[in-house]
């Protein structure tokens, strides 16, 4: 049996003494032999515990470390961080654009500025987070992938070729005299994680939903959804709520009908501004951060033999919803044109974003 000499810090000495923490972990690793309940205190082990968990498979966190000075730094200032529901004629380059026009567009965009506010595809900026190393981590059955992320929306941007001030551009019949534009609350963004389980080159077309990733698959509870489900992700084709799982996914709201009817009230309001104090009347509040987790279960035998590489956020298109599901609106508003298109004339605008993703085995140490 093998003997270690520690210094306990309670009730000795209620300070924590950096030489002697390591001593202790110096003594504890520099024996050979077994160490138990009868020769070595808990107290003693619980550096060891906590860095070699046998269940504990490893933690990574991305943070683009995107900041911005609060009530002054408008939209327009940087382009990495607009991201365009559609594709806007004369906007400079460097944001972020959809596909119109193709009938294969699926209107998602990976969350990939960077702390200079520009768009950035290497890993370790924007979301793009790297799984242990170049190695990735190969995904055994019962595995949980535990992600966690929180986005800053900056502002709900009108980034198109009319006043943001003006709501007829926004709004439908059924609120104002307007002849175009939404009704009360139904567009949304949503924001969701995606996996890399194909190359350690993470390239933004190999992150998929965690059933096309290969490690999930639906046992009754659904697959998860994401844009690519859409039988046509550039016509407005329903998805009933019924049919696939959102629990993996945060939403991003993008206006509100304020109560006052006056032209200076307001009538129409986004979410989120970045300047409160001078949009009082066409805002509903200051730029606002936007949370989710979602613990995947690795449900396929042998993990799927699937190697997890990397992790990022992505954020979708405009949807828009009734009562029975949601679609993803492939229209802008254009009142002028003909026929005059109905659909969604607003941009969204993130600033920090971070992601953490845990990968563990549960305790009963099954594989």
């Amino acid at each position: 049996m093998g003997r270690v000499k520690l210094k306990n810090f309670y009730p000795d000495n209620d300070v924590t003494d950096a030489a002697e923490a390591n001593a202790n972990n110096s003594a504890i690793n520099g024996q050979s032999t077994k160490l138990d309940g009868l020769n070595v205190k808990t107290q003693g082990i619980d550096m060891v515990n906590l860095a070699d968990n046998t269940h504990h498979r490893g933690v990574y966190r991305q943070d683009n470390t995107a900041y911005a000075t609060y009530g002054t730094t408008a939209p327009a200032t940087y382009n990495g961080w607009i991201y365009n529901a559609f594709t806007i004629p004369g906007t400079p380059s460097g944001q972020h654009y959809s596909q119109t026009g193709s009938a294969n567009a699926i209107f998602e965009y990976p969350i990939n500025h960077d702390n200079l506010f520009a768009i950035n595809t290497t890993h370790s900026k924007g979301t793009k987070v790297q799984v242990n190393t170049t190695n990735g981590t190969a995904l055994k059955q019962h595995d949980k992938i535990q992600v966690e992320w929180n986005v800053n929306v900056w502002d709900i941007f009108h980034n198109g070729t009319v006043a943001r001030t003006a709501p007829a551009k926004y709004m439908s019949q059924l609120v104002d005299t307007s002849l175009s534009g939404v009704g009360v609350g139904e567009y949304y963004y949503l924001i969701y994680p995606k996996f890399n389980t194909v190359s350690n080159s993470l390239n933004d077309a190999d992150f998929k939903s965690a059933d096309d990733a290969g490690f999930y698959q639906d046992l009754g509870d659904e697959d998860y959804f994401d844009p690519s489900d859409l039988t046509n992700g550039n016509s407005d084709v329903q998805f009933d709520y019924n049919t696939r799982r959102y629990d993996h996914m945060s939403v991003v709201p993008m206006h509100i009908i304020t109560a006052t009817a006056s032209a200076t009230g307001g009538r129409f309001a986004t979410y989120f501004t970045y300047d409160f104090s001078t949009q009082e009347y066409q805002s509903a509040g200051p730029s606002g951060e936007v949370l989710g987790q979602h613990t995947f279960n690795v449900n396929v035998a042998n993990g799927g033999n699937k190697t997890l590489f990397g992790v990022q956020m992505y954020i979708s298109g405009p949807y828009r919803v009734n009562s029975q599901g949601h679609f993803l609106e492939s229209e802008i508003t254009d009142p002028t044109a003909s026929p005059s298109k109905d659909g969604v004339d607003v941009s969204i605008v993130l600033e920090r974003a971070a992601i953490q993703v845990t990968v563990y085995n549960p305790q009963s140490g099954r594989q």
